[in-house]
């Protein structure tokens, strides 16, 4: 029997991915790469940058000249490859490995990163020269010198420089708010001023001067942020940000045709039962689909976390997951209180974005490819530098908005974070509660919900939060606190987006179960408004909302493979002084 082909996810080595994996062939950017000598590309984490360096540092590795058709002869870049191929000596760096501490212990394990790799080289490319005098250098930079003196004085081909995560170590400084140690390693002083030679800007100079005089042939960086290539300033200012370049915004991600493609390989070498194609797919997209970093640009898949739910359902033998959400995609919060500057500023950021579902206006000029810290953290750049951390994404060319439900669930996280929540675990009891009676036994949403509003809304929320609320603080928080407990019976999606419109709440049971699918539409009046409409003395819901339910009941129906029956139900919430349910007859 033929060896089925694994999910790789946490395969990072292109010639593993080749021989052992199902492969989302992204090989023919490779051309468009070429055309920059010093390209920068900068995603979220987790978005599959490490398996573009390991795909670029197998494709021009002199020594795999040999195997070119092993690691490429079935892909794009394979049947029309470029001259440059197989022709450079690679350095492969991976920065995410160091560690942060003091100044001298970052400038230590900096220096013992470096070393590895160059041995690495040394060692790989060890017939080609004596390479015993790099072994001497007591600097990185003194190091990438001495490699360099040994290409120059044997006539070697150049360098091919990749370093993954370039700023990773930088990064946790600035987060953390160590900023004089930022400084000094960017060669700064307290002020931010140019002040001396800092071991990161000498190494970087070393790979510049070696791309003046060809010693280094070209380089590659991944990364977050731009920031630390900008502060190193006249260290590196020859890297050129390719991120934003129409060419290459699909270089690391999946779009929805190569997911679709992907799913399909998966069940055709598995042999898997295909009824829950629809339901794996719609899980995929609600949950890691939506981004968009250009306006107008085609949504992309963040790869990672999709090879992480599909790992998952391979494992499952062709099941749903009951994990949908990957807790290593998690920003820190730390990020959001520094940027925001203070934890009331972020408080009621986060407010905007969970209570009332508004996105950031975004000036379409605004967008910079380029920058340094002092502008990152300014108060106008707010919007651009979580867009940056992969928290909002584009809708249209004038607003930036949370581009998933795993970023949702996140921003509710924060929420609960900064509002100092302190009766969590009694939240968590009630509420657990009800859903293993609606899971195992004969249970109800309403009880569900009834769980939800006493624990999480009158317990957690101040009062005055509910004159600025509307519905999506109700289907985002409820969604979260349903993600956390019920995801392994039922799928769910906010705002799913249907011919009928935007429906705020839906949950699909898991395939085999015969539990409806269930439609909740929301309604929010202000405690004033409530009260001057009676809306709590209401014995029918309001017509409008009932026939927008009934609407994205008939849409769903109408699902490639729909087989289960489906509840609709209008919750009309008033402020915080109490709710109408509605259960709408079939």
């Amino acid at each position: 029997m033929e060896k089925k082909r694994k999910i790789p996810y946490g395969v990072m080595n292109w010639a593993e991915l080749v021989r052992e994996c199902f492969v989302v062939d992204n090989t023919g950017y490779i051309r468009e790469l070429e055309a920059i000598k010093t390209p920068v590309f900068l995603r979220p984490k987790r978005f599959g940058k490490s398996v573009v360096c390991s795909m670029l540092a197998h494709y021009y590795d002199i020594n795999l000249k040999d195997r070119f058709d092993e690691l490429f002869g079935k892909m794009d870049i394979g049947r029309n490859p470029t001259p440059l191929r197989n022709s450079f000596l690679v350095l492969q760096l991976d920065f995410s490995t160091i560690q942060v501490g003091t100044l001298a212990e970052i400038e230590n394990r900096f220096w013992s990163n470096v070393k590895g790799a160059v041995n690495y080289l040394t060692v790989k490319y060890r017939e080609l020269a004596d390479w015993s005098g790099v072994k001497t250098a007591t600097a990185p930079a003194e190091c990438i010198d001495k490699v360099r003196e040994v290409i120059r004085e044997n006539s070697l081909p150049p360098l091919y420089v990749i370093i993954d995560e370039y700023d990773n170590f930088t990064n946790e400084l600035v987060v953390s708010g160590r900023d004089i140690e930022y400084n000094a390693v960017c060669g700064h002083d307290a002020k931010g001023d140019a002040a001396r030679e800092s071991f990161l800007k000498a190494f970087f100079k070393s790979l510049k001067a070696g791309l003046a005089d060809g010693t280094v042939g070209r380089t590659y960086f991944t990364g977050v942020l731009p920031i630390t290539l900008d502060d190193l300033s006249s260290g590196f200012n020859v890297g050129t940000v390719v991120s934003l370049n129409s060419e290459l915004l699909n270089l690391a991600g999946f779009t929805q045709a190569q997911v679709e493609r992907y799913v399909d390989d998966i069940y055709a070498e598995h042999g898997f039962d295909r009824s829950n194609r629809e339901a794996v797919l719609a899980d995929l997209k609600a949950f890691y689909d939506g981004y968009c970093f250009v306006p107008d640009a085609e949504p992309l898949y963040n790869s990672t976390i999709c090879n992480w739910y599909l790992f998952n359902f391979v494992s499952n033998k062709g099941r749903q997951p009951s994990l949908v959400i990957d807790a290593n995609v998690r920003t820190d919060v730390g990020w959001f209180r520094r940027l925001a500057q203070t934890n009331a500023n972020a408080l009621e950021k986060v407010r905007a974005y969970v209570e009332r579902g508004e996105g950031e206006r975004a000036d379409p000029g605004g967008l910079s490819a380029k920058f340094g810290r002092a502008k990152f953290f300014s108060k106008e750049f707010f919007p651009y530098a979580l867009y940056y951390l992969g928290l909002l994404t584009f809708r249209s060319p004038f607003r930036l908005d949370i581009p998933n439900l795993t970023i949702k669930n996140m921003f509710v996280d924060y929420y609960d974070e900064l509002s100092e929540v302190t009766n969590v675990d009694e939240a968590r009891r009630a509420f657990g509660d009800a859903v293993e009676s609606l899971a195992l036994a004969d249970g109800t949403w309403k009880a569900l919900f009834d769980a939800y509003w006493l624990h999480y809304v009158k317990a957690r929320i101040p009062a005055q939060a509910f004159d600025k609320m509307n519905e999506n603080f109700f289907r985002t928080t409820f969604t979260s606190r349903c993600l956390d407990w019920l995801a392994p019976y039922y799928s769910f999606e906010t705002e799913y987006n249907s011919s009928e419109g935007r429906c705020d709440f839906l949950a699909i049971p898991k395939p085999g179960s015969a539990r409806p699918a269930m439609v909740i539409e929301f309604k929010y009046f202000t405690n004033a408004a409530a009260g001057k409409g009676n809306v709590l003395g209401r014995s029918e819901p309001d017509a409008e909302t009932v026939d927008q339910a009934y609407a994205y009941k008939k849409a769903l129906a109408r699902r490639p493979g729909w087989n289960h029956p489906i509840a609709a139900t209008v919750v009309e919430v008033c402020g915080n002084s109490g709710y109408n349910w509605f259960d709408l007859p079939e």
